[in-house]
Protein backbone atom coordinates (compact mmCIF):
# COMPACT_ATOMS: atom_id res chain seq x y z
CA UNK A 1 0.00 0.00 0.00
CA UNK A 2 1.23 3.46 -0.67
CA UNK A 3 2.05 5.82 1.68
CA UNK A 4 -0.73 8.42 0.48
CA UNK A 5 -2.86 5.25 0.84
CA UNK A 6 -1.91 4.06 4.15
CA UNK A 7 -2.37 7.42 5.56
CA UNK A 8 -5.83 7.66 4.03
CA UNK A 9 -6.75 4.44 5.56
CA UNK A 10 -5.65 5.40 9.10
CA UNK A 11 -7.26 9.00 8.98
CA UNK A 12 -10.61 7.67 8.15
CA UNK A 13 -10.53 4.93 10.75
CA UNK A 14 -10.08 7.98 13.75
CA UNK A 15 -12.51 9.26 12.35
CA UNK A 16 -15.00 6.49 12.66
CA UNK A 17 -13.47 5.68 16.15
CA UNK A 18 -14.31 9.37 17.23
CA UNK A 19 -17.64 9.11 15.65
CA UNK A 20 -18.85 6.02 17.14
CA UNK A 21 -16.58 6.08 20.48
CA UNK A 22 -12.76 4.80 21.01
CA UNK A 23 -14.01 1.61 22.09
CA UNK A 24 -17.42 0.93 20.25
CA UNK A 25 -19.42 -1.62 22.98
CA UNK A 26 -22.51 -4.05 21.28
CA UNK A 27 -25.24 -2.09 22.00
CA UNK A 28 -27.78 -4.36 24.71
CA UNK A 29 -30.92 -5.47 22.97
CA UNK A 30 -33.81 -4.09 25.03
CA UNK A 31 -36.11 -6.57 26.20
CA UNK A 32 -39.23 -7.85 24.09
CA UNK A 33 -41.64 -7.07 26.66
CA UNK A 34 -41.29 -5.18 30.21
CA UNK A 35 -43.83 -7.06 32.33
CA UNK A 36 -44.60 -4.01 35.69
CA UNK A 37 -46.43 -5.92 38.63
CA UNK A 38 -49.30 -3.59 40.51
CA UNK A 39 -49.84 -5.86 43.50
CA UNK A 40 -53.56 -6.83 42.40
CA UNK A 41 -52.87 -6.77 38.85
CA UNK A 42 -50.02 -6.00 35.93
CA UNK A 43 -49.53 -4.44 32.80
CA UNK A 44 -47.14 -5.35 30.01
CA UNK A 45 -45.37 -2.73 27.17
CA UNK A 46 -44.22 -5.04 24.34
CA UNK A 47 -45.23 -8.22 22.42
CA UNK A 48 -46.01 -11.48 23.11
CA UNK A 49 -47.88 -11.13 26.62
CA UNK A 50 -51.03 -11.71 27.74
CA UNK A 51 -52.36 -10.24 31.01
CA UNK A 52 -55.72 -11.05 32.36
CA UNK A 53 -55.63 -9.01 36.03
CA UNK A 54 -52.89 -10.64 38.38
CA UNK A 55 -52.45 -13.79 35.34
CA UNK A 56 -49.34 -12.93 33.07
CA UNK A 57 -48.37 -15.31 30.59
CA UNK A 58 -45.76 -15.15 27.57
CA UNK A 59 -45.94 -16.59 24.72
CA UNK A 60 -42.76 -16.54 22.69
CA UNK A 61 -39.31 -16.47 22.88
CA UNK A 62 -37.36 -13.27 23.61
CA UNK A 63 -36.10 -11.35 26.46
CA UNK A 64 -38.81 -10.17 29.06
CA UNK A 65 -37.94 -7.92 32.08
CA UNK A 66 -40.15 -8.28 35.22
CA UNK A 67 -40.42 -5.78 37.94
CA UNK A 68 -42.79 -4.42 40.82
CA UNK A 69 -44.84 -6.77 43.12
CA UNK A 70 -47.98 -9.49 42.57
CA UNK A 71 -49.79 -10.33 45.79
CA UNK A 72 -52.13 -12.99 44.35
CA UNK A 73 -51.08 -14.12 41.19
CA UNK A 74 -47.96 -15.78 38.55
CA UNK A 75 -46.29 -15.13 35.44
CA UNK A 76 -46.41 -18.39 33.23
CA UNK A 77 -44.63 -19.49 29.86
CA UNK A 78 -46.15 -21.23 27.27
CA UNK A 79 -44.75 -21.37 23.98
CA UNK A 80 -44.55 -23.88 21.31
CA UNK A 81 -42.00 -21.79 19.07
CA UNK A 82 -37.91 -23.05 19.04
CA UNK A 83 -35.96 -20.49 21.09
CA UNK A 84 -35.24 -19.39 24.36
CA UNK A 85 -37.35 -16.91 26.26
CA UNK A 86 -35.66 -15.18 28.93
CA UNK A 87 -37.02 -14.16 32.30
CA UNK A 88 -35.26 -10.84 34.01
CA UNK A 89 -35.77 -10.70 37.65
CA UNK A 90 -35.58 -6.89 38.23
CA UNK A 91 -37.08 -6.36 41.45
CA UNK A 92 -39.96 -8.79 41.49
CA UNK A 93 -42.16 -10.12 44.15
CA UNK A 94 -44.45 -12.71 43.09
CA UNK A 95 -46.61 -14.39 45.52
CA UNK A 96 -49.55 -17.04 44.44
CA UNK A 97 -51.75 -18.01 47.03
CA UNK A 98 -53.41 -21.15 45.30
CA UNK A 99 -50.42 -22.58 42.60
CA UNK A 100 -46.84 -21.26 41.64
CA UNK A 101 -45.68 -18.30 41.23
CA UNK A 102 -43.71 -18.30 38.33
CA UNK A 103 -43.53 -21.74 35.69
CA UNK A 104 -42.96 -22.68 32.39
CA UNK A 105 -45.59 -24.99 30.88
CA UNK A 106 -43.90 -25.37 27.15
CA UNK A 107 -40.63 -23.65 25.84
CA UNK A 108 -37.65 -25.11 23.93
CA UNK A 109 -35.34 -23.44 26.91
CA UNK A 110 -35.94 -21.06 29.49
CA UNK A 111 -33.18 -18.55 31.36
CA UNK A 112 -33.73 -16.87 34.77
CA UNK A 113 -31.91 -13.67 34.95
CA UNK A 114 -31.70 -11.72 38.06
CA UNK A 115 -30.63 -8.76 37.43
CA UNK A 116 -27.29 -6.76 38.85
CA UNK A 117 -28.37 -4.94 42.36
CA UNK A 118 -31.66 -6.23 42.55
CA UNK A 119 -33.58 -8.83 44.94
CA UNK A 120 -35.89 -11.02 43.95
CA UNK A 121 -38.77 -13.41 45.63
CA UNK A 122 -41.11 -16.00 44.84
CA UNK A 123 -43.87 -17.42 47.04
CA UNK A 124 -46.31 -20.49 46.62
CA UNK A 125 -49.66 -21.65 47.90
CA UNK A 126 -49.61 -24.01 51.17
CA UNK A 127 -52.12 -25.91 48.94
CA UNK A 128 -52.08 -25.91 45.22
CA UNK A 129 -56.11 -25.94 44.01
CA UNK A 130 -54.90 -27.65 40.99
CA UNK A 131 -53.03 -31.03 40.30
CA UNK A 132 -50.57 -31.61 38.28
CA UNK A 133 -48.09 -29.23 36.33
CA UNK A 134 -47.14 -26.97 38.03
CA UNK A 135 -45.78 -28.44 41.60
CA UNK A 136 -43.48 -26.14 42.46
CA UNK A 137 -42.74 -22.77 43.42
CA UNK A 138 -40.29 -21.87 40.40
CA UNK A 139 -41.20 -24.99 37.64
CA UNK A 140 -40.36 -25.25 34.35
CA UNK A 141 -40.97 -28.45 32.11
CA UNK A 142 -38.03 -27.52 29.80
CA UNK A 143 -34.22 -26.70 29.89
CA UNK A 144 -33.65 -24.19 33.11
CA UNK A 145 -30.68 -21.57 33.63
CA UNK A 146 -30.57 -19.43 36.31
CA UNK A 147 -27.72 -16.42 36.37
CA UNK A 148 -27.27 -13.12 36.59
CA UNK A 149 -25.97 -11.05 40.03
CA UNK A 150 -28.61 -10.19 41.50
CA UNK A 151 -30.70 -12.47 44.53
CA UNK A 152 -33.36 -15.05 44.63
CA UNK A 153 -35.60 -16.20 47.80
CA UNK A 154 -37.75 -18.94 47.24
CA UNK A 155 -40.42 -20.07 49.93
CA UNK A 156 -42.14 -22.96 48.90
CA UNK A 157 -44.90 -23.91 51.52
CA UNK A 158 -46.71 -26.95 49.08
CA UNK A 159 -43.42 -29.21 48.61
CA UNK A 160 -40.36 -28.44 45.95
CA UNK A 161 -38.21 -24.73 45.66
CA UNK A 162 -37.41 -24.72 42.28
CA UNK A 163 -37.82 -27.99 40.05
CA UNK A 164 -37.18 -28.31 36.20
CA UNK A 165 -38.36 -31.45 34.54
CA UNK A 166 -35.24 -31.84 32.19
CA UNK A 167 -31.68 -30.02 32.81
CA UNK A 168 -31.06 -27.23 35.31
CA UNK A 169 -28.13 -25.05 35.52
CA UNK A 170 -27.12 -22.51 37.99
CA UNK A 171 -24.44 -20.13 36.76
CA UNK A 172 -24.47 -17.11 39.74
CA UNK A 173 -26.67 -15.38 41.60
CA UNK A 174 -27.35 -15.41 45.47
CA UNK A 175 -30.03 -18.22 45.67
CA UNK A 176 -32.33 -18.85 48.79
CA UNK A 177 -34.49 -21.68 48.91
CA UNK A 178 -36.72 -22.64 51.72
CA UNK A 179 -38.46 -25.92 51.05
CA UNK A 180 -41.53 -28.21 52.96
CA UNK A 181 -39.86 -30.96 50.91
CA UNK A 182 -37.11 -31.09 47.79
CA UNK A 183 -35.64 -27.46 47.79
CA UNK A 184 -33.93 -27.48 44.27
CA UNK A 185 -34.39 -30.48 41.57
CA UNK A 186 -33.07 -30.53 38.08
CA UNK A 187 -34.80 -34.35 37.03
CA UNK A 188 -32.75 -34.91 34.32
CA UNK A 189 -29.59 -33.52 35.15
CA UNK A 190 -28.24 -30.61 37.91
CA UNK A 191 -25.09 -28.44 37.34
CA UNK A 192 -24.13 -25.47 39.71
CA UNK A 193 -21.19 -23.06 38.26
CA UNK A 194 -21.44 -20.63 40.51
CA UNK A 195 -23.58 -18.43 42.50
CA UNK A 196 -24.35 -18.79 46.45
CA UNK A 197 -26.93 -20.61 46.75
CA UNK A 198 -28.55 -21.73 50.81
CA UNK A 199 -30.90 -23.94 51.12
CA UNK A 200 -33.17 -25.42 53.85
CA UNK A 201 -35.81 -28.49 53.73
CA UNK A 202 -37.92 -29.15 56.81
CA UNK A 203 -38.81 -32.48 55.43
CA UNK A 204 -36.79 -33.73 51.44
CA UNK A 205 -33.95 -32.83 50.20
CA UNK A 206 -31.63 -30.00 49.59
CA UNK A 207 -30.11 -30.11 46.01
CA UNK A 208 -30.51 -33.14 43.79
CA UNK A 209 -31.03 -34.56 40.39
CA UNK A 210 -33.74 -37.31 40.98
CA UNK A 211 -34.19 -39.43 37.45
CA UNK A 212 -33.19 -43.30 37.43
CA UNK A 213 -33.11 -43.76 34.01
CA UNK A 214 -29.46 -44.80 32.42
CA UNK A 215 -26.77 -41.46 31.50
CA UNK A 216 -29.30 -39.12 34.01
CA UNK A 217 -29.65 -38.55 37.72
CA UNK A 218 -26.66 -36.11 37.14
CA UNK A 219 -25.51 -33.68 40.13
CA UNK A 220 -22.56 -31.65 39.16
CA UNK A 221 -20.71 -28.92 40.76
CA UNK A 222 -17.88 -27.18 39.50
CA UNK A 223 -17.77 -23.83 41.70
CA UNK A 224 -20.20 -21.55 44.23
CA UNK A 225 -20.50 -21.66 47.72
CA UNK A 226 -23.61 -23.74 48.83
CA UNK A 227 -24.95 -24.73 51.96
CA UNK A 228 -27.38 -26.85 52.59
CA UNK A 229 -29.54 -28.29 56.02
CA UNK A 230 -32.34 -30.24 55.06
CA UNK A 231 -34.29 -33.44 56.86
CA UNK A 232 -32.96 -35.88 54.49
CA UNK A 233 -30.30 -35.42 51.74
CA UNK A 234 -28.26 -32.69 51.05
CA UNK A 235 -26.27 -33.04 48.38
CA UNK A 236 -27.54 -36.43 45.96
CA UNK A 237 -27.29 -37.57 42.31
CA UNK A 238 -29.31 -40.66 41.83
CA UNK A 239 -26.82 -41.74 39.56
CA UNK A 240 -23.40 -39.93 39.49
CA UNK A 241 -22.20 -37.19 41.97
CA UNK A 242 -19.57 -35.11 40.75
CA UNK A 243 -18.07 -32.16 42.39
CA UNK A 244 -14.62 -31.02 41.16
CA UNK A 245 -14.63 -27.72 42.99
CA UNK A 246 -16.53 -25.02 44.70
CA UNK A 247 -17.70 -24.70 49.04
CA UNK A 248 -20.06 -27.23 50.19
CA UNK A 249 -21.03 -27.15 53.87
CA UNK A 250 -23.95 -29.17 55.39
CA UNK A 251 -24.42 -28.76 59.20
CA UNK A 252 -27.26 -30.71 59.32
CA UNK A 253 -28.77 -33.81 56.94
CA UNK A 254 -29.91 -37.28 57.04
CA UNK A 255 -27.58 -38.09 54.35
CA UNK A 256 -25.16 -34.97 53.06
CA UNK A 257 -23.26 -36.70 49.65
CA UNK A 258 -25.24 -39.22 48.17
CA UNK A 259 -24.78 -40.91 44.47
CA UNK A 260 -24.59 -44.39 42.99
CA UNK A 261 -20.87 -43.28 41.69
CA UNK A 262 -19.78 -40.12 43.23
CA UNK A 263 -16.55 -38.42 42.47
CA UNK A 264 -14.68 -35.78 44.43
CA UNK A 265 -11.95 -34.10 42.88
CA UNK A 266 -11.62 -30.56 44.17
CA UNK A 267 -13.69 -28.30 46.46
CA UNK A 268 -13.45 -27.46 49.84
CA UNK A 269 -16.49 -29.63 51.57
CA UNK A 270 -17.54 -30.22 55.10
CA UNK A 271 -20.75 -32.40 55.70
CA UNK A 272 -22.68 -33.44 58.91
CA UNK A 273 -25.01 -36.32 58.65
CA UNK A 274 -26.90 -38.59 61.33
CA UNK A 275 -26.58 -41.61 59.22
CA UNK A 276 -23.89 -41.44 56.51
CA UNK A 277 -22.19 -38.38 55.73
CA UNK A 278 -20.96 -39.74 52.28
CA UNK A 279 -22.72 -42.70 50.87
CA UNK A 280 -22.34 -44.34 47.55
CA UNK A 281 -25.66 -47.11 47.05
CA UNK A 282 -27.27 -48.94 44.69
CA UNK A 283 -31.19 -49.51 45.06
CA UNK A 284 -32.46 -52.50 45.51
CA UNK A 285 -29.22 -54.23 47.49
CA UNK A 286 -29.63 -55.31 51.00
CA UNK A 287 -27.53 -54.11 53.93
CA UNK A 288 -23.80 -55.27 53.14
CA UNK A 289 -24.41 -56.24 50.03
CA UNK A 290 -22.04 -55.45 47.46
CA UNK A 291 -22.40 -53.62 44.71
CA UNK A 292 -20.46 -54.40 41.38
CA UNK A 293 -21.27 -50.62 39.79
CA UNK A 294 -21.65 -48.18 43.18
CA UNK A 295 -18.32 -46.21 43.87
CA UNK A 296 -16.79 -43.37 45.60
CA UNK A 297 -13.68 -41.97 44.58
CA UNK A 298 -11.41 -38.82 46.14
CA UNK A 299 -9.16 -37.70 43.80
CA UNK A 300 -8.56 -34.19 44.85
CA UNK A 301 -10.24 -31.52 47.13
CA UNK A 302 -10.36 -31.22 50.90
CA UNK A 303 -13.24 -33.42 52.71
CA UNK A 304 -14.33 -33.24 56.42
CA UNK A 305 -17.13 -35.89 56.30
CA UNK A 306 -18.60 -36.17 59.82
CA UNK A 307 -21.44 -39.14 60.02
CA UNK A 308 -23.78 -40.67 63.07
CA UNK A 309 -23.13 -43.98 61.48
CA UNK A 310 -20.25 -43.98 58.97
CA UNK A 311 -18.14 -40.87 57.48
CA UNK A 312 -17.37 -42.46 54.18
CA UNK A 313 -19.88 -45.72 52.76
CA UNK A 314 -19.70 -47.32 49.83
CA UNK A 315 -22.05 -50.23 49.03
CA UNK A 316 -18.90 -50.99 46.19
CA UNK A 317 -15.59 -49.64 46.05
CA UNK A 318 -13.52 -46.57 47.56
CA UNK A 319 -10.69 -45.26 46.65
CA UNK A 320 -8.78 -42.54 47.94
CA UNK A 321 -6.58 -41.13 45.21
CA UNK A 322 -5.96 -37.56 46.12
CA UNK A 323 -6.54 -34.61 48.55
CA UNK A 324 -7.65 -34.33 52.50
CA UNK A 325 -9.43 -36.61 53.90
CA UNK A 326 -10.95 -36.53 57.54
CA UNK A 327 -13.88 -38.83 58.39
CA UNK A 328 -15.62 -39.57 61.48
CA UNK A 329 -17.94 -42.33 62.43
CA UNK A 330 -20.39 -43.39 64.99
CA UNK A 331 -18.89 -42.74 68.68
CA UNK A 332 -21.30 -45.42 70.11
CA UNK A 333 -21.81 -48.37 66.99
CA UNK A 334 -18.42 -50.43 66.16
CA UNK A 335 -18.77 -53.61 64.11
CA UNK A 336 -20.03 -53.17 60.71
CA UNK A 337 -20.42 -49.47 61.20
CA UNK A 338 -17.02 -47.16 61.23
CA UNK A 339 -15.42 -44.22 60.07
CA UNK A 340 -14.79 -45.64 56.37
CA UNK A 341 -16.85 -48.46 55.37
CA UNK A 342 -17.07 -50.27 51.95
CA UNK A 343 -19.28 -53.81 50.78
CA UNK A 344 -16.21 -53.76 48.52
CA UNK A 345 -12.35 -52.99 47.98
CA UNK A 346 -11.11 -50.15 49.70
CA UNK A 347 -7.40 -48.52 48.31
CA UNK A 348 -5.05 -45.88 49.15
CA UNK A 349 -3.48 -44.55 46.47
CA UNK A 350 -2.71 -40.82 47.22
CA UNK A 351 -3.47 -37.71 49.26
CA UNK A 352 -3.90 -38.06 52.94
CA UNK A 353 -6.77 -39.93 54.65
CA UNK A 354 -7.69 -39.95 58.63
CA UNK A 355 -10.51 -42.11 59.98
CA UNK A 356 -11.86 -42.01 62.84
CA UNK A 357 -14.86 -44.22 65.20
CA UNK A 358 -15.42 -47.04 67.32
CA UNK A 359 -13.99 -48.86 64.62
CA UNK A 360 -12.04 -46.94 61.73
CA UNK A 361 -12.19 -49.93 58.76
CA UNK A 362 -15.42 -51.42 58.45
CA UNK A 363 -14.56 -53.71 55.47
CA UNK A 364 -15.85 -57.16 54.04
CA UNK A 365 -12.48 -57.49 52.31
CA UNK A 366 -8.56 -57.11 53.55
CA UNK A 367 -7.52 -53.42 52.48
CA UNK A 368 -4.60 -53.83 49.82
CA UNK A 369 -1.18 -53.43 51.78
CA UNK A 370 -0.15 -52.07 48.26
CA UNK A 371 0.20 -48.77 47.03
CA UNK A 372 -0.02 -45.97 49.40
CA UNK A 373 0.67 -46.59 52.97
CA UNK A 374 -1.24 -46.56 55.84
CA UNK A 375 -1.70 -47.74 59.53
CA UNK A 376 -4.85 -48.44 62.08
CA UNK A 377 -4.34 -48.74 65.45
CA UNK A 378 -6.86 -49.93 67.51
CA UNK A 379 -6.93 -49.00 71.19
CA UNK A 380 -7.06 -51.05 74.43
CA UNK A 381 -9.86 -49.01 75.58
CA UNK A 382 -12.04 -45.85 74.46
CA UNK A 383 -10.27 -42.81 73.96
CA UNK A 384 -12.14 -39.69 75.10
CA UNK A 385 -13.39 -36.85 73.00
CA UNK A 386 -10.22 -34.62 72.48
CA UNK A 387 -7.91 -37.11 73.11
CA UNK A 388 -4.61 -36.01 70.84
CA UNK A 389 -3.27 -39.03 68.83
CA UNK A 390 -0.03 -38.93 67.32
CA UNK A 391 1.89 -41.56 64.83
CA UNK A 392 5.32 -41.77 65.25
CA UNK A 393 8.21 -42.97 63.68
CA UNK A 394 11.50 -42.78 66.38
CA UNK A 395 11.26 -39.63 67.14
CA UNK A 396 9.45 -37.74 64.02
CA UNK A 397 5.48 -37.65 64.69
CA UNK A 398 4.01 -38.24 60.66
CA UNK A 399 0.25 -37.32 61.82
CA UNK A 400 -1.25 -35.57 64.42
CA UNK A 401 -5.16 -35.99 65.43
CA UNK A 402 -7.48 -34.11 67.65
CA UNK A 403 -10.32 -36.33 68.74
CA UNK A 404 -13.85 -35.00 68.25
CA UNK A 405 -15.84 -37.80 70.18
CA UNK A 406 -14.96 -41.14 71.72
CA UNK A 407 -12.68 -43.46 69.64
CA UNK A 408 -11.42 -46.01 69.62
CA UNK A 409 -9.67 -46.99 66.46
CA UNK A 410 -7.88 -44.51 64.18
CA UNK A 411 -6.89 -45.17 60.34
CA UNK A 412 -4.37 -42.73 58.78
CA UNK A 413 -2.60 -42.68 55.24
CA UNK A 414 -0.29 -40.33 53.47
CA UNK A 415 3.00 -40.44 52.06
CA UNK A 416 4.66 -40.23 54.88
CA UNK A 417 3.38 -44.16 56.05
CA UNK A 418 5.14 -47.27 54.65
CA UNK A 419 3.87 -50.12 54.63
CA UNK A 420 5.30 -53.22 56.41
CA UNK A 421 7.44 -50.54 58.92
CA UNK A 422 6.39 -50.21 62.54
CA UNK A 423 5.07 -47.17 63.75
CA UNK A 424 4.61 -46.36 67.99
CA UNK A 425 0.97 -44.53 68.40
CA UNK A 426 1.23 -42.03 71.16
CA UNK A 427 -1.66 -39.62 73.20
CA UNK A 428 -1.21 -36.51 74.80
CA UNK A 429 0.89 -33.48 73.66
CA UNK A 430 -0.06 -31.39 71.29
CA UNK A 431 -1.10 -30.25 68.30
CA UNK A 432 -0.75 -27.26 66.38
CA UNK A 433 -1.16 -25.42 62.96
CA UNK A 434 -3.95 -25.59 60.73
CA UNK A 435 -6.82 -28.21 61.41
CA UNK A 436 -8.37 -30.25 58.89
CA UNK A 437 -11.70 -32.09 60.57
CA UNK A 438 -9.14 -32.18 63.57
CA UNK A 439 -5.98 -33.70 61.48
CA UNK A 440 -3.61 -30.59 62.35
CA UNK A 441 -0.68 -29.89 60.53
CA UNK A 442 1.65 -30.17 63.23
CA UNK A 443 2.27 -31.92 66.88
CA UNK A 444 4.43 -32.59 69.90
CA UNK A 445 4.96 -35.46 71.22
CA UNK A 446 6.44 -33.68 74.48
CA UNK A 447 4.53 -34.47 77.80
CA UNK A 448 2.79 -37.43 75.87
CA UNK A 449 2.35 -41.04 76.55
CA UNK A 450 3.54 -44.04 74.21
CA UNK A 451 0.44 -45.92 74.03
CA UNK A 452 0.88 -49.02 71.42
CA UNK A 453 4.14 -49.92 69.99
CA UNK A 454 5.75 -51.28 66.55
CA UNK A 455 2.21 -51.20 65.23
CA UNK A 456 2.53 -52.63 61.69
CA UNK A 457 1.14 -50.42 58.67
CA UNK A 458 -0.77 -52.00 56.20
CA UNK A 459 -2.53 -54.17 58.51
CA UNK A 460 -5.87 -53.95 60.20
CA UNK A 461 -6.19 -55.30 63.78
CA UNK A 462 -3.15 -57.39 63.52
CA UNK A 463 -0.30 -56.28 65.64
Amino acid sequence: MKATARRTAVLVGLTTALLTGPLAVAAVAAPTATITLNGSSASASGSNVTVSGSAVTITAPGSYEIRGTLNNGYVAVDTAATGTVELILAGASITNTTSSPLYVLNAGAVTVTLAAGTSNSLTDATTYTSTGEPDSALFSAADLTIAGTGSLTVRANAADGIVSKDDLVIQSGTITVTAVDDAIRGKDSLTINGGTINVTSSGGDGIKSNETEAGKGVLTITNGTITASVADDAIKGENVLNISGGTINVPRSYEALEGLQTTISGGNINVVASDDAVNAAEEGLGHMQPSSIAFIRVTGGTVVATGGTDGFDSNGSLTFAGGTVAAKGSSTRGGGEGAIDADGPITFTSGTVVGAALTSLAVFRAVPNTGQGWVAPRFNSNLAANTIVHVVSGSTVLASYRASATTREVVFSSNRITNGQRYDIYTGGSVSGTSTGGLYTSGSITGATRVLTGVTAGQYGRF
